[in-house]
């Protein structure tokens, strides 16, 4: 037992012996050894002892110390359908369309507009290309719905752009479902993926004695970045290209460039959780549509790796194309235009150390992409909205690094079942949320030598970990040390998280070494049991803030302390004359499942008459803006004048996360909403927000009133005075 314990503790895999596998590097490409003994002896080299922590290989550990793995709560049932559209001359779309609210529960699901898992069948030169297999829920309707375009045996090539273990299921049957078909004899199926990918794939299917046919019956090809890995046109050069595109979340991503069509299969970058209209593959509305799916999701997923998004940006050179309509050729964009749109989009910025720009924008030995669609992974195919995506991409990164130059957080973890990742992924954002930029590293993959320049150049951190055999797995352990030998690092705030199947001891190593050395906490530490809920979410994203909030105290605390008189005597003159601007006094409440939160509103104004509608402004770093989307209920109690100091009081002091921000206050649920609502109020309001749009620090939320009663007819609203407008 003691061995198996202190096995499992190290995250060592099991020494079940892989099949063999044939593994074939493109062309132009080096052979490389795939052998699990050569990743162990990478990984022991980088920890000083052997480690091959993977999603599948923890699931096995923990087998092993404890016997059958914990069987995590169910899934809302899933109502799925597919349409198939045509998005280029050879190119087709498989959309595995699912308008379930509640699929999933990770941070980027959170705008609740349903999702698509997309899959693009490419026909050329006799080939039969599929990019990409969806998530596991989807698996027998997808593999229905391939089998009426296109036999399964005619598959030559299968590029995997990012794989996870939910999507594993899916490849599963579609193989299955090609051997049973029975192959023409020669036949042969390249699957293209990346290394991280292939370890996945080795460790879930490769150790399975009945799966082993599966992958006997294929021939798995590395990716390497510039290589051609499929027909996609009539000609000899015509090759689909593959480019690596890794981040901490995702370090098996690959994007493939078709330069015949001129359109980018972008995996993960451009995607957007939003299911389009039966029927309606494409962005029609545009940016008016999807623009905030798309911000979404990238400042969910993409902003806490905002360094590894520019290199991306950087390495791909896209420059918006046009296709002549019904052609598979395109027009060629002339070097003025390409200059343009790399001036659009911030390629032509000259670098410290870089050369100068070449003629026509772009820079000496770079490779420019032209394209006139993206195909992501996730949402509508980006058509009509592709310059303007493209902008705003580059500007939501110079954004991330711009504030990084100020104060950045980083998030280390590692995590068995995706449980962990997702933690670290909203914690992630509640930091960005608190104006902070946030750095994501995955302890899987990272160096030592990255975590000691991460805890370096940061202001505070977050430590989470997976709990396997009662402890921490090895490379958080190793971080952890690593982090306590930095100089600094006990001057930062920092805060600990998990997830767990049973009792989450590691949660309380890393608390107790860290309270040990002295560190100081942002936030209480999180223990989530199995899969997080909305309330587990939302607590993460206000234990991010909290972090955030306690970086820029810190910073601020070097400044100059600047009183509120002496705020309000340096204000401008519009500032003070904002501040005569009054409004009503209320309380907004909201409620999501088991998510609930509060905030003192003063700024909620009628906004129509038919139907009745308000306005209510919600600074971006409220906790209460997660539960604010578009389709979302609240309710509003309107303080009565003379009961307005004892709600101030009890709703203006700083709230730890998690914590009741109600408990001072007497209150009961809505009749309709079952929100909570205040007992004394004089009137209460039941709405559901209809539009948000930004508008500076705040966003404006606009919505309907689905119900409404006065309480006390005699007492008239208290109403908010400020002296200054720059601040409540």
């Amino acid at each position: 037992m003691q061995g198996n314990r202190r096995q499992a503790a190290n995250g060592l895999r099991s020494e079940k012996a892989l099949p063999s596998v044939q593994a074939v590097p493109v062309r132009g490409s080096a052979p490389r050894s795939l052998k699990p003994a050569a990743r162990s002896v990478r990984q022991e080299r980088r920890y000083g002892r052997r480690s091959a922590f993977v999603p599948q290989a923890s699931a096995a550990l923990v087998t092993k110390e404890h016997g059958p793995a914990p069987v995590q709560p169910p899934s809302a049932p899933v109502n799925v359908e597919n349409q198939v559209a045509s998005v280029a001359p050879n190119i087709k779309v498989i959309q595995s369309i699912c308008r379930n609210e509640r699929l999933k529960y990770e941070v980027e699901y959170g705008l609740r507009r349903g999702t698509t898992d997309n899959s693009y069948l490419v026909t050329a030169s006799g080939a039969v290309t599929l990019v990409d297999v969806p998530y596991e829920a989807y698996a027998e309707s997808f593999v229905s719905a391939l089998e009426k375009q296109t036999p399964l045996t005619s598959l030559t090539h299968i590029i995997l752009t990012h794989l996870d273990s939910k999507a594993i299921p899916s490849l599963e049957l579609l193989l299955q479902r090609r051997l049973a078909a029975g192959p023409a004899p020669g036949s042969s199926l390249q699957v293209v993926l990346s290394n991280p990918a292939l370890r996945l794939l080795q460790t879930t299917i490769g150790e399975k004695a009945d799966k082993a046919p599966l992958l006997s019956s294929i021939q798995l090809v590395v990716a390497r970045s510039g290589a051609a890995v499929a027909p996609c046109g009539p000609g000899a050069d015509d090759q689909l290209k593959v480019i690596l595109t890794p981040t901490p979340r995702w370090p098996d991503l690959l994007v493939v460039h078709d330069p015949v069509n001129r359109v980018l299969f972008s995996s993960k970058l451009f995607s957007a959780h939003a299911a389009p209209p039966a029927g309606d593959a494409l962005d029609e509305g545009g940016w008016e549509a999807y623009g905030d799916d798309w911000r979404f999701y990238f400042e969910c997923m993409l902003a806490p790796s905002a360094r590894q998004a520019a290199a991306a940006l950087d390495k791909l050179d896209l420059v918006p194309a046009r296709r002549k309509p019904g052609s598979a050729r395109v027009n060629k964009t002339s070097a003025a235009l390409r200059g343009f749109f790399r001036n659009l989009l911030g390629l032509n910025r000259n670098k410290p150390d870089s050369p100068a720009p070449a003629a026509g924008g772009a820079e000496p030995g770079a490779e420019q992409l032209a394209v006139s669609e993206l195909l992501p992974m996730h949402g509508p195919v980006v058509s009509s909205a592709l310059t303007q995506l493209l902008v705003e991409y580059r500007r939501w990164v110079d954004e991330q690094l711009a504030a990084a130059a100020t104060a950045c957080a980083t998030v280390f973890y590692a995590s068995a079942y995706g449980n962990t990742a997702a933690l670290a992924q909203a914690i992630s954002r509640g930091i960005t949320k608190g104006g902070v930029a946030v750095n994501t590293l995955n302890l899987e993959l990272c160096t030592l030598d990255e975590v000691a320049e991460a805890t370096r150049t940061s202001q505070g951190f977050v430590l989470g970990s997976p709990t396997l055999g009662g402890h921490m797995p090895t490379q958080v352990s190793v971080a952890m040390g690593t982090i306590l030998r930095e100089p600094n690092a006990k001057a930062m705030p920092c805060g600990v998280f998990g997830s767990f199947g049973w009792s989450g001891e590691a949660v309380d190593e890393m608390e107790g070494r860290l309270r040990d050395a002295g560190f100081g906490f942002a936030f209480d530490a999180i223990r989530v049991k199995f899969k997080p809920t909305a309330k587990d979410l939302l607590l993460c994203e206000e234990s991010g803030r909290a972090l955030a909030q306690g970086i820029k105290k810190k910073l601020k605390s070097r400044e100059t302390n600047v009183v509120a008189g002496a705020r309000a005597q340096a204000a401008s003159g519009p500032q003070l004359a904002m501040g005569r601007v009054v409004g009503s006094l209320s309380v907004l409440t909201a409620k999501d499942e088991d998510a609930t939160s509060a905030m003192l509103a003063s700024w909620v104004s009628q906004a129509s008459f038919d139907p009745p509608g308000l306005t209510v402004a919600v600074k971006k770093d409220r906790a209460i803006e997660k539960l604010l989307i578009v389709g979302g209920k609240f309710a509003i109690s309107m303080v009565a004048e003379g009961r307005d100091k004892k709600v101030m009081k009890a709703l203006t002091r700083p709230f730890g996360p998690g914590e009741d921000r109600l408990a001072d206050l007497e209150t009961e649920p809505s009749p309709t909403l079952g929100a909570p609502v205040l007992k004394d109020a004089n009137s209460i309001l039941e709405c559901s927000v209809v539009s948000r749009m930004e508008a500076g620090d705040h966003y404006i939320v606009y919505a309907s009133v689905l119900e409404g009663k006065v309480l006390d007819e005699n007492l008239p609203t208290a109403v908010h005075h400020r002296k200054v407008g720059n601040h409540y």
